[in-house]
């Protein structure tokens, strides 16, 4: 083989060992990283505040990137900041609405569902037979896990798919984002109180506040982080319920994607959502469906929106 028949195979088999190489690197900084994510976890609390845990995220993408063009990082700072401008506008616009002099409504949403349920909210109904005071039951810790993974779920989806498919991304990133200005919309035209907050004016029964109490048991320093992160959010934005129609979405939008035989366990997430929000005190029947059907009109907006060049082509339109 001459010199410049060698030169010719090194040239071909390089690309194949640098990737091989930088595959490897990434692989090893991820584990890195994710143990340091337990670590600071174990230290701080499981982040649940949305800022800290897209900045997780879009950490372990960058991990992921190592030894690709520079130019996928800037790609994904530009592909997550609608995301993060929409949660920045909605710290900006908290309690807009007295600004407005719009009052915070509190009967329409208890008599639809008294109305729907024989005289008595299913929040009523289910801390009855569950809230015990100073007891941590499993359910209490079942409740607080399932609450709290709208604050993270989301996100990690929408990481997967940014690694995986940044097409399908970018088209889940444009429903998120629509569906959060949706119901910000709503907070400030309509702030309603919820359940345990109409408990406490002697609306209702005997409602508590009870998606916390899980981390009596679970611990890991989270709690205080949880319990602020409530303390300084919008107390009153209730309808639609952005937990409820964050969990249907996740589950529409991947419902394509998933095999049959594994698409019903989508619908349990928000169907164990919409119980743990009623039994927590955090929402109504009504705010549950009604960000159901925020997801759904989401999804069909896009659907349809998406369709248009289709449709133009079938018609001969230019």
């Amino acid at each position: 083989m001459s010199t410049r028949d060698f030169a010719q195979v090194g040239a071909e088999q390089a690309p194949s060992f640098r990737f091989e190489h930088w595959a490897a690197v990434r692989w090893c900084a991820l584990a890195i990283y994710f143990v340091a994510l337990v670590l600071w976890s174990a230290q701080y609390g499981i982040p649940v505040q949305r800022e800290l845990v897209i900045a997780w995220t879009c950490g372990a993408l960058v991990v992921g990137s190592i030894g690709r063009h520079p130019r996928q990082i800037l790609q994904l700072a530009l592909d997550w900041s609608p995301i993060v401008a929409v949660l920045f506008a909605y710290d900006l616009t908290r309690g807009a609405a007295d600004s407005f002099g719009i009052g915070v409504h509190l009967h329409p949403m208890i008599d639809l569902d008294r109305f729907l349920f024989f005289g008595e909210t299913p929040t009523e109904w289910l801390q009855d037979q569950l809230y015990e005071p100073n007891v941590v039951h499993w359910y209490d810790v079942a409740f607080t896990l399932v609450y709290t993974s709208y604050f993270i779920v989301p996100f990690a989806v929408a990481g997967v798919l940014w690694a995986r498919d940044r097409l399908a991304f970018l088209r889940f990133s444009k429903h998120l984002v629509t569906l959060a200005l949706a119901g910000l919309a709503t907070y400030i035209l309509f702030p309603a109180a919820p359940p345990w907050m109409a408990g406490e004016m002697g609306l209702l029964g005997e409602v508590h506040r009870t998606t916390a109490k899980g981390w009596e048991v679970l611990g890991v320093g989270t709690a205080s982080l949880f319990s602020k992160g409530q303390g300084i959010g919008n107390l009153v934005a209730a309808v639609p319920s952005l937990h409820s129609a964050f969990c249907a979405l996740v589950a529409l939008f991947l419902w394509p994607r998933l095999r049959p035989s594994l698409r019903p366990l989508l619908l349990l997430y928000p169907l164990a959502m919409g119980v743990t929000l009623m039994a927590t005190g955090e929402h109504y029947f009504f705010d549950v469906v009604l960000g159901w059907l925020y997801a759904a009109a989401v999804m069909v907006a896009w659907a349809w929106w998406e369709a248009r060049p289709s449709r133009r082509r079938q018609a001969g339109q230019p």
